[in-house]
């Protein structure tokens, strides 16, 4: 199965998110932050139908799109990516996140938050 865009992936994370099927406008309205064009998310919508992630049925005059994978496909890609690129190393992914300026000192605060808060429920 190929890999998701960012695009791709933003507006699949909507779709999952919603639990059920959704129309078109729908999917258009829940991206809408993203100030796309109709076409280009009507673009979007058929690449991830074409990549297999997203499957959709007629319903009267309406299309309505669901998953063909679950999220957790994609968590077993990451892992998978993880795995190949950082040797399954979680410091190795982020210090290399750090050192390409993929992420800001900011960001590994709020994650150092994150993991504490994490770490205090368990």
């Amino acid at each position: 199965m190929k890999n998701l865009s960012e695009s791709e992936l933003a507006i699949m994370i909507k779709v999952w998110d919603a639990g059920r099927p959704l129309s078109f406008e729908e999917i258009f309205d829940s991206v809408k932050e993203r100030e796309w064009s109709e076409a280009t998310v009507r673009t979007f919508i058929l690449r991830i139908m074409k990549k297999g992630y997203l499957e959709s049925e007629k319903s009267g005059r309406i299309s309505l799109y669901s998953p063909k994978v679950s999220r957790k496909y994609l968590d077993r890609q990451s892992q998978s990516l993880l795995s190949k690129l950082y040797d399954d190393s979680v410091q190795n992914f982020i210090a290399g996140l750090y050192q390409n300026d993929a992420l800001s000192k900011q960001d590994l605060r709020e994650l150092k938050n994150y993991l504490e808060v994490i770490l205090e429920e368990s």
